[in-house]
């Protein structure tokens, strides 16, 4: 049984009871973060599927509250508020940066448990903020790999940026143009735009007129591979390099030939384990419905949060929200796709190894540099 509500309205999946642990989860199933909100709410169902079919948490059922946010800061506010006056035991979830640290503003007040997943300003996980713990890698880590990358594997010596204005985009763009400096390189070129544009000319023009070798996009769909097919089109020969947010696979859907060759840090990939690669099968099978779903990132990893962190916490600690702070405090251990046993910092940020993937033959495919 999967008990679950969108935005406070209950669908036909199971009965709720006064002894079930109530999960909230918040994800944008509208709006421009709609392919990260579906895998998400996927990663969710299919754990606690797993969970409630094997007995629960000591013989109690996970009930899931899912709140859509609209893919929209102002409306993550009011989301995390459905949640927090519907007395769920803990939140996991989230995507988008600006919507992450604007709905985490009330799971602070409210010392409600928030486990993110799809969100990556560093400013997310910090020694201030009590309550809020993150899986995936931060901006920081991913954006000075790919520097590293770019100048380092690649040979890039002219390399131009573009960045989504958002807290996301902003936060990849700052900390990459440091790595490059650290590293001897400054950019020849950096140009924003805001999230809900179509038409980049503008700013690839200047891209073209600094003969970029490199183009580093930080931003999200679907403006990453609109820029990617419209610098195509102007005549940017420079190569794409960018972070999780684009390691989508609709980017490779919207752009099948500009996206050709892109290198990007990700989250997961199926192809590093055996386990991983089990557990993908298995996702695909039970969300195909006749046709291949978008590759699982966030799906892993909200899967991978419940059943590996919040699940033997919750054995562990029941829904006491104090206790279940201190357990995932000093929650480690093994998950799939991972190579080494992991754990959380002293800010929250669980503490792990990167994945570097490049798009080739219409996928993405684990990356390996040239020798």
């Amino acid at each position: 049984m999967i008990g679950y509500a969108v935005c406070g309205i209950a669908f036909a999946m199971g009965s709720a009871h006064a002894a079930d642990i109530k999960l909230g989860v918040i994800a944008g199933m509208s709006g421009p973060g709609t392919s990260y909100g579906i895998g998400i709410r996927q990663g969710a169902e299919m754990a606690i599927k797993e969970i409630n079919a094997t007995g629960g948490i000591n013989g109690n059922k996970i009930v899931m509250t899912l709140v859509d946010d609209a893919s929209n800061p102002a409306q993550s506010v009011t989301s995390m508020q459905r949640l927090v006056n519907e007395k769920v035991d803990l939140i996991v979830g989230g995507w988008g940066s600006s919507q992450v640290m604007a709905a985490m503003e009330g799971s602070e007040r409210a010392g409600m448990p928030y486990v993110v997943v799809g969100a990556t300003n560093p400013n997310i996980t910090t020694n201030k903020n009590k309550w809020t713990f993150r899986v995936i890698l931060s901006d920081s880590i991913q954006a000075e790999q790919i520097a590293e990358v770019a100048v380092k594997r690649l040979g890039m010596k002219r390399i131009a940026v573009i960045n989504d204005a958002n807290d996301y985009g902003v936060g990849n763009k700052e900390i990459f143009v440091a790595s490059l400096k650290k590293l001897g390189v400054t950019p020849v070129e950096v140009q924003a735009y805001q999230s809900a544009d179509k038409d980049f000319t503008s700013q690839l023009t200047k891209i073209r007129a600094a003969n970029a070798d490199g183009l580093a996009i930080f931003g999200t769909l679907p403006a990453a591979p609109a820029i990617m097919n419209q610098a195509r089109e102007i005549g940017v020969t420079a190569h794409f390099i960018g972070t999780g947010g684009l390691a989508n696979e609709n980017l490779i859907t919207l752009a099948p030939k500009a996206s050709a060759g892109t290198i990007l840090t990700t989250y997961f990939h199926e192809d590093v384990d055996a386990d991983s690669r089990k557990w993908s099968d298995a996702f695909v099978k039970e969300f195909s419905g006749g046709a291949t779903p978008p590759r699982p990132v966030l799906a892993a990893w909200e899967y991978r949060a419940i059943k590996y962190i919040v699940a033997p916490c919750l054995k562990s600690v029941g829904t006491d929200k104090e206790k279940m702070r201190a357990c995932l405090s000093s929650w480690k251990g093994r998950v799939f796709g991972l190579p080494t046993e992991v754990h959380f910092d002293k800010t929250n940020q669980l503490v792990q190894p990167s994945i570097l993937v490049q798009v080739g033959n219409g996928q993405f495919q684990a990356y390996k540099a040239a020798k």
